[in-house]
């Protein structure tokens, strides 16, 4: 019982976080990470070609 409530009070909170951060830091923290991703999956694609 008191597990799930202490769950239940996590989620609240990091969603709370989530909710009220700044909204400029969230679309520039998504920018970074989708720049990293799809330098990761170039990197890999051109692995890909050159050795296969």
């Amino acid at each position: 019982m008191l597990r799930g409530e202490m769950m239940n009070y996590q989620k609240t909170s990091t969603w709370d976080k989530m909710v009220h951060a700044p909204f400029k830091k969230i679309v520039k923290f998504d920018l970074i990470c989708m720049g990293i991703g799809a330098v990761i999956g170039m990197g890999i694609g051109a692995f890909i070609v050159t050795n296969f």
